[in-house]
Order: structure tokens, then sequence, then C-alpha cells
């Protein structure tokens, strides 16, 4: 069994950061300089000796046990998909697969063209975009298509100067993509290597957060569009593993509604 120990320290030490000792029912003594909880409390709450916590978190422990993790996952109150994510890293469950089922590609592809008012795209779990209709690729101006990363595009100067929260937008990308992808394929590893040099990328994967892609509005101003403002709505297939739909809408009656709806006019759509 594949033991990812120097990450799991990582992920392990980033939580123990973030969780305060009020969080937990400790009293906050007066001098305390750690930002978060020490590792003699962590092992406290989760009934374990200072030095096997210690030495686990130093990536020295071989393979810690469900029981283990789960008291670990209750000391530093971790989320579900954070807990998830820790046995992942641990090595217990089924690690983060990408599926080329090429039968399957193709009926995903009808989808998207048959959203003919909607815009939408299709990633998979290392966020490569597989897919996109006509109508998505119009109103991205070309920035979301077939063969783009979202990671990259996300730390893209471009991305940066037209999106009016691109701080919320790309650590949420980030905290999706940490917990979507799949550590083990080379791809995974061309990605993070692929923007492991921008200074944003590489503080906000530091956090060591995970998500599922959330629902979330976005505003961004496209050139020759004009300023749109469309909820972005994520939906995972489970049966084509770890690929994401994502499709646009804006609220009906709109400026932006009238911009997705002349652009698909525009494309041939009848009305």
């Amino acid at each position: 069994m594949v033991m990812y120990s120097a990450t799991l320290g990582d992920f392990l030490r980033a939580r123990r950061d973030t969780c305060q000792p009020e969080d937990v029912g400790l009293i906050r003594e007066a001098g305390r300089r750690v930002p978060g909880l020490r590792r003699d409390e962590v092992a406290r709450l989760a009934g374990m000796s200072s030095e096997y916590y210690m030495r686990l978190e130093q990536g020295r422990v071989g393979s810690p046990s469900r029981q283990v993790l789960d008291a670990i996952a209750r000391a530093l109150q971790l989320s579900v998909l954070s807990t998830d994510y820790l046995y992942r890293l641990a090595g217990i469950g089924a690690p983060r697969v990408s599926t080329h089922a090429p039968h399957a590609r193709e009926a995903l592809d009808r989808v998207l063209r048959r959203w003919r008012f909607t815009p939408a795209y299709i990633m998979d779990c290392n966020f490569d975009i597989v897919a996109a209709n006509d109508l998505m690729v119009a109103v991205s101006q070309g920035d979301i298509r077939a063969g783009v990363n979202a990671v990259q595009l996300t730390f893209s100067d471009d991305r940066r100067r037209t999106l009016d929260d691109w701080e919320r937008t790309a650590r949420e990308t980030v905290a999706a993509f940490r917990y979507r992808t799949d550590e083990r394929s080379s791809r995974h590893r061309e990605v993070l290597q692929s923007v492991a040099a921008d200074r944003d990328f590489a503080r906000l994967w530091k956090l060591h957060e995970v998500n599922v892609p959330l629902n979330y509005e976005v505003r961004a101003t496209v050139e020759g569009l004009g300023e749109l403002c469309v909820d972005i709505q994520n939906f995972t297939l489970p049966d084509f593993n770890g690929h994401t739909v994502t499709v646009y809408t804006a609220e009906e009656g709109s400026f932006t509604d009238s911009v997705i709806r002349n652009l698909a006019l525009s494309l041939g759509v009848a009305a």
C-alpha cells in the first residue's frame, strides 16, 4: 500500500494550525505563540501519545489504522470531505482515477450540444476541460474550451484581470482540485508543476483546504460583451469517475441572460 507520508504530515500540520483552542474546548493561555493547536494537544484530544502523533506528522509511521485516523479527524474537527482526503493520503480507500471511456465521452458531448441556450463544459479529475459546447466557448471568448486546464486558466493574468472576486474563485478552485485530483497520475504532477511558481497558487496550496466544486455567483468583465453575472452550477458524474459538468445560468430577463441568448442565436440556434 502506497503511503504519501510527506503530504499527510503537511496536511495534518496545516489543519492543526487552523484549529483554535476554543474550537475544541481548550482554554487559550496568555502568551500562546502557536497559530493553532500544539502537537501534544492534538494527541491528547485523539487519545494517543505525543510521541506517536509527532512521528505521524513527520512521516515516520508506516500505515496508521482507521481508528487512529478517525480519532485525529475528531480532534481536528475535520469535515467529511477533509476526513475522506485524510484517508486517501494515508493510503486507505480508493484513489481518484481519471477514466477515459470514449463511448461515455461521446454521449456527454451530445448532451452539451443539446444545451443550446446553456453554456456548459466538462472537466476531468485533474481539471482538464474535455468538452465544451459552442455557447460556452463564445461566452468565455475562447478561454473555456477542450484542451484547457481549469487550474492553469484560473491563475492566468487574464482571469486575475477580468474576475470581480478572483481570490475567492482561486481559493475554491485550489481546494476542489486538491480533493478531486488523481494524486498518482503523471497529469496531476504536470498541472502542479505548471503553476508551482505562481505565488498565489503556492499560498493557497499550503492551506491544504479540500472541497468539492462549489456553486456560486461570478461577475466578470468580458471584452466585447460587457460585465456579466453568472451562476455557476457544478454536477459530479458518479458513473464517470472524477468528471464534473459545469453550467452557467443567469437570472431570467437580466443583461447577462440577454447576452447569452443573443450569442446562442448568433450561433444559429432557433428561438
